[in-house]
């Protein structure tokens, strides 16, 4: 039963070019990081190669940021990038301060530490987006974060019941406020679901890893949930998950 998962998480990809970053060369020697076709094991890479600069290098965290947008096509990517760059320029944010306020949140995860760590990046919307600024935390301490968007939210409102039921006595899913909304991406309203969501993953990566030959971190779970979903494009389109992954009961 625990082959689906593994075969998702194996199938995991997300290719990123980041030296196609349009504001690349203001930032020598980065955006050079060669991710490949994106699988796992480059991906860890990557967040080794984050972790290693995070403390002193602002460019590293804006690397992060064009990483966890690429998908979104190149105007929003770039543009969004710029503006985060543009922020930490003005309001003279440093890679330690960046640092320590994720620090406090991993530390001390409310809504209230978030919020300050999120704010940092100016995303000046009313909605208050969180998905870029919970990408930090699981690259910092994958072992208890994962990373959250809008096809996990989708993969969760579609699937939770399931999942839920078939073990009662650990962490549940709870219902992402963004599944009941007109909204296209998910905010501090949804920041409960995101704290659910974490616990969830950090004890299903538990019973995976004494269920299959692979060490699982929380951030290998959404992997493979990730790519359990399916993408927009082509023929996946239509059919949500793609690949059905098992419930699994109390190991």
């Amino acid at each position: 039963m625990p082959d689906t998962w593994g075969n998702a998480l194996s199938s995991y990809r997300y290719p990123v070019a980041l030296a196609n970053f349009q504001d690349a060369h203001r930032f020598p020697k980065w955006f050079s990081f060669e991710l490949g076709n994106g699988e796992r094991s480059r991906t860890i890479e990557f967040e080794s190669h984050f972790k290693k600069h995070a403390q002193k290098d602002i460019a590293v965290w804006l690397e992060v940021v064009f990483w966890k947008l690429y998908s979104q096509g190149r105007y929003r990517r770039d543009l969004h990038t710029i503006n985060v760059a543009t922020h930490f320029h003005v309001k003279g944010i440093s890679a330690k301060s960046l640092w320590q306020a994720c620090m406090t949140y991993i530390s001390k995860p409310t809504s209230a530490t978030f919020e300050s760590f999120r704010q940092l990046f100016g995303f000046t919307s009313p909605a208050r987006p969180i998905a870029v600024a919970a990408t930090f935390p699981a690259f910092i301490d994958p072992e208890s974060y994962s990373m959250v968007d809008t096809r996990i939210a989708k993969w969760v409102g579609n699937c939770m019941t399931a999942h839920n039921e078939a073990d009662r006595t650990g962490p549940q899913l709870i219902r992402p406020p963004f599944c009941d909304s007109q909204g296209t991406v998910l905010t501090m309203a949804d920041f409960e679901f995101m704290q659910h969501w974490n616990r969830w993953c950090i004890y299903t990566a538990q019973k995976l890893t004494k269920l299959t030959p692979i060490s699982w971190r929380a951030r290998d779970v959404e992997m493979a949930i990730f790519y359990a979903w399916g993408t927009r494009r082509g023929r996946r389109c239509n059919h949500h998950p793609m690949v059905h992954l098992n419930p699994l009961e109390r190991t």
